[in-house]
């Protein structure tokens, strides 16, 4: 008999406690985080990047790899949010979250707010903050999600607001002393270097202090990791892998409608499923 409760996730990220697979980006991603490195996660739609930053930021996930998560300040912000995008916009908004963080701390909390009080924020706030935050002994850890986003123009944000955005980011996070208190870990369905400004050679490139992890479909073991919890003939299993591509966020839709057919006693062949 099966678990009464179904076990996949269909339509938003999957909890850490569900996650299944990506332990080399899950250690790289860990790893730079604790060089104080950043790190430029991409795919294509459904490979789990949303997930896989909840993971980055789960407190039990920290605890269970033997990290202290009292080092560190966790800010998880998407994109999607500022509509249309403004670089001020970004960075009052990850004020607002560290205002959040800190509301128990009057003072740091008073100062915060003081800075967005400002009628546009700019990444010197950002640093100011930052300079505090390592005073605690603590360190930023900003998981930004979407980070197409910030590529793409609109009517107030044109293509040299697009290269002043990134050249802040990179200035912050590998030219400022504040940096060594900043690990930026961003999500893009493509590789940075692909959908930004376009390099000239009077310019360093915007994206050279980030650490390359790509998602790719599963692999078969990480497949058989997923549907693991519903009893299935290996014929079956294949069948829902080659219809889904290995693709993470379809086999969790797989799996979902899968346990409600095995719930209800459906024939349980690939052609059935499909």
């Amino acid at each position: 008999m099966i678990n009464p409760k179904n076990p996949f996730t269909v339509g938003k990220t999957v909890p850490p406690e569900r996650f299944v697979g990506r332990k080399y980006e899950i250690n790289s991603t860990f790893a730079q985080i604790d060089n104080g490195g950043h790190v430029a996660i991409w795919g294509s739609s459904g490979m789990g990047k949303s997930s896989l930053l909840e993971v980055l930021k789960s407190l039990e996930v920290w605890h269970k790899r033997g990290l202290d998560p009292s080092t560190v300040i966790i800010v998880y912000f998407s994109c999607l949010s500022i509509e249309p995008f403004l670089a001020s916009e970004f960075w009052r908004e990850i004020l607002k979250l560290l205002a959040e963080k800190f509301q128990k701390d009057v003072s740091f909390y008073s100062e915060i707010n003081t800075l967005l009080e400002k009628s546009e924020v700019n990444k010197d706030d950002l640093r100011q903050v930052l300079r505090v935050i390592g005073k605690e002994n603590k360190r930023l850890v900003l998981l930004v999600d979407d980070y197409d986003v910030v590529m793409r123009e609109n009517s107030q944000y044109k293509a040299e607001n697009i290269e002043g955005f990134l050249g802040e980011c990179r200035s912050l996070a590998h030219h400022s002393d504040e940096g060594k208190y900043l690990s930026m870990i961003v999500t893009s369905l493509r590789r940075l270097n692909e959908i930004g400004p376009t390099l000239t050679p009077e310019k360093s490139p915007w994206y050279n202090h980030y650490f390359f992890v790509p998602l790719k479909p599963f692999t078969e073991k990480e497949v058989v990791n997923v549907l693991s919890g519903l009893p299935m003939k290996p014929e079956l299993r294949d069948g829902i892998r080659e219809i889904a591509d290995s693709n993470p966020t379809l086999l969790q839709n797989a799996g979902f409608i899968l346990y409600n057919k095995l719930q209800s006693q459906s024939p349980r062949d690939t052609e059935t499923f499909a």
